[in-house]
């Protein structure tokens, strides 16, 4: 689920896993393969590699593990329990739609028992409707009017629609007309069914700054479980129910986690949710979906959350955010390389269960084969590329830092923006053209997939005797890619694609993301990247494309609030990307990039300077002592609303309450003296984390 953890605390997008049938889809557009040097990457996982890994939660189901056992592995130190009931009392706001000028409903019901009617409520009036009508509500200005074929009724926008959404058995439900959703667990077809929801209640809300309306579902958690389509179902027919049971815990203990910290509805008017149902936060998919196995995971584990000691709100432990993706090379990441922030539960761990034969990982191993035009024409700062080698490993073996020599450089990018920047399945780079400098690139392989760009076509063959039903997502799952040539052992028998299957792609050559050259020194493409987007005067919004669309892609990515690929389109993940920035950083909340956000993006660099100025030695801060680094440090509690006085470089007596003041607000020993921990730990509150590393 979960898309990454916080770049600030409490704030953030997650990634999440959705089931997935592996077949050819598009790749990150890129020019025409040259005859010039190709680099081929080797790397194993999909997904954001920190948490749990549904792969390896499967393989250890079919290795005897339980449920509690899955998950206390995947996240260190954690304890399994029942949810306070108090909380458990609540309802979830999920956001369905945002920024709809209209929305229309048809009504129909659940099964053979009669349908209850529906209310459709405004301060306007009611108005209601039965099986096989539809209801339209359209906003003009400050009204709303809902038209039904029994009537129509105008009011300010606050429509609630009710039915017997909270009868445990609902006999109605309610479908979005032209609304669809991605649900990976359907047997066939397209994986594509409409929005339809039967459980709870749906809120149409104003939005905050646009004439239309919020859609969301209020919902008891349960219900909401088991609409959670993230891991696929049939798992539990092959040794896998314990899985099963892992993730629908999982899913509840992250979604209690974010009900908390996003507080009410009300609170945040941009889409009157807590969690939206995308891989945002979770794929969720409404009514119809669900097999008996889902059914019977959530049930077994119901009200099950995760703690952990360190967790906590009013001083009362709080269910964690369960982090998850669908699989990675062998072993987890720790938390701050695979998103920004350091968290005691999310460290890595063993996952050789993900490469297991019979669980039919088929993305335990890959490889992408680029030419050395195709890299400078999507690696910011470098107009050529004529070197790559791994710079530095995470503790996972992997690397976390690949450094490209040529025109621009020599550039050293986290392996967070790799993988935005080539489209590549995960994070875990372990060799490049086949040397490797971490521990990691020896593992063994059982599966390999390999991938090469080339001009236009893509060729996709599946043996006879390969399954390939697995998890997909844009933030956690299995997907294929348009030119994969997959081998899995020939013990794996289920067939579920055709024997052979090619698909042409032409690769538009007018899309090619290519970046300006640098605007500024040194050997981190993040400050270029700001830079550049800072100079632009357009505004980018949902529709907009090109370079600054994949350079702000990029950069969210580094920072922590995007998963995916820097295609240069500016979608509905995008989107919801920079309202969580914009959400995080204090600004007003409508998912466009406008010169307030740009300055935040500036803001965010120059604050980063400031750190790494701050950070330059072991030298403490305290009171009576002067010089750019108090300045430095002054500028940044500014910044986190601590007020310490005159930002002059004098260490007097409203800088030391400042300090103080932010030790005890980050639970921090409060002595007033600026160490090396109050040093970093104010660059994680500033979401700083991803420029310093980078830099």
């Amino acid at each position: 689920m979960s898309k990454a953890a916080p770049a600030r605390p409490g704030k953030h997008r997650l990634i999440v896993m959705a089931a997935a049938l592996a077949v050819a889809i598009g790749l990150l557009p890129l020019p025409a393969a040259s005859a010039g040097a190709s680099f081929t990457f080797s790397g194993g996982g999909y997904g954001h590699s920190v948490g749990m890994s549904q792969f390896g939660a499967y393989g250890m189901a079919r290795d005897g593990f339980t449920w509690t056992e899955i998950l206390t592995h995947y996240f260190t130190g954690t304890t399994p329990g029942a949810v306070d009931p108090a909380v458990a009392a609540r309802r979830l706001w999920v956001n369905l739609q945002v920024e709809q000028p209209a929305v229309t409903f048809i009504i129909r019901a659940t099964g053979t028992l009669p349908a209850v009617p529906v209310n459709f409520i405004s301060p306007g009036g009611t108005v209601s409707a039965v099986a096989g009508q539809t209801v339209r509500i359209t906003r003009s200005g400050a009204t709303c009017t809902i038209v039904a074929p029994a009537g129509s009724v105008s009011g300010a926008c606050s429509v609630d629609i009710e039915w017997d959404g909270y009868s445990g058995s609902p006999t109605t439900a309610l479908v979005i007309d032209g609304c669809m959703l991605t649900n990976w667990n359907l047997a066939t077809g397209s994986r594509q069914q409409p929005c339809t929801y039967a459980r709870g209640a749906i809120h149409l809300r104003p939005d905050n700054n646009t004439p239309t309306l919020a859609v969301s579902l209020e919902i008891g958690m349960e219900d909401y479980v088991l609409g959670i389509s993230e891991m696929p179902y049939f798992w539990a027919d092959r040794g896998g129910a314990q899985a099963l049971a892992a993730q629908a815990v999982a899913a509840r203990s992250y979604a209690y986690s974010r009900m908390l910290a996003r507080g009410t509805p009300e609170s945040r008017p941009w889409c009157w949710c807590q969690v939206y149902d995308t891989p945002v936060d979770q794929n969720y998919v409404g009514w119809g979906h669900g097999t008996q196995a889902w059914i019977n995971a959530v049930r077994a584990t119901a009200d099950q959350v995760l703690y952990h000691p360190a967790v906590t709100r009013n001083g009362q432990q709080v269910p964690v955010d369960t982090y998850y993706s669908s699989s990675t090379f062998g072993r987890t990441e720790n938390s701050e390389d695979g998103f920004t922030a350091v968290s005691p539960y999310l460290r890595s761990v063993d996952d050789h269960w993900a490469g297991l034969d019979g669980v039919g990982n088929g993305n335990f191993r890959w490889s992408r084969t680029f030419s050395d035009s195709q890299l400078a024409a999507v690696l910011p700062g470098l107009t050529t590329v004529t070197g790559a080698t791994i710079s530095r490993c995470s503790v996972s073996g992997a690397a976390l830092e690949v450094t490209f020599t040529g025109s621009g450089g020599p550039l050293k990018f986290h392996v967070r923006q790799l993988r935005g920047l080539l489209g590549l399945r995960s994070q875990q780079i372990y060799a490049i053209n086949g040397s490797g400098s971490c521990s990691g690139s020896s593992t063994t392989t059982t599966t390999t997939t390999t991938t090469t760009i080339p001009a236009t076509t893509t060729t996709t063959t599946i043996p006879v005797t390969t399954t390939t039903t697995l998890a997909e997502s844009t933030t956690t799952t299995t997907p294929g890619t348009a030119t994969t040539t997959t081998t899995i052992p020939a013990t794996t028998t289920t067939t579920t694609i055709p024997v052979t299957t090619t698909t042409t792609t032409t690769l538009p050559a007018a899309t090619t993301t290519t970046l300006p050259p640098p605007v500024s020194g040194g050997d981190c493409p993040l400050p270029l990247i700001i830079d550049a987007l800072a100079g632009t005067g357009a505004t980018l919004r949902t529709g907009s494309q090109g370079v600054a669309v994949a350079q702000l892609q990029t950069l969210l990515d580094a920072l922590g609030y995007y998963e995916g690929s820097a295609d240069g389109i500016y979608g509905r993940l995008t989107t919801a990307a920079v309202r969580s920035f914009q959400d995080a950083r204090g600004l007003f909340v409508d998912g466009v990039v406008g010169s307030r956000t740009r300055s935040e993006l500036v803001a965010l660099h120059a604050a980063s300077e400031r750190s790494r100025l701050l950070a330059a030695d072991n030298t403490l801060l305290r009171r009576g002592t002067y010089g750019d680094q108090v300045r430095a440090l002054q500028y940044l509690l500014e910044l986190l609303g601590f007020a310490p006085g005159p930002i002059d470089g004098a260490f007097g007596s409203r800088t030391d309450g400042a300090v103080i003041a932010f030790q005890r607000a980050s639970a921090l020993t409060v002595d007033g003296i600026v160490g090396t921990r109050s040093k970093a730990a104010l660059a994680q509150a500033l979401g700083l984390d991803p420029l310093l590393a980078c830099g």
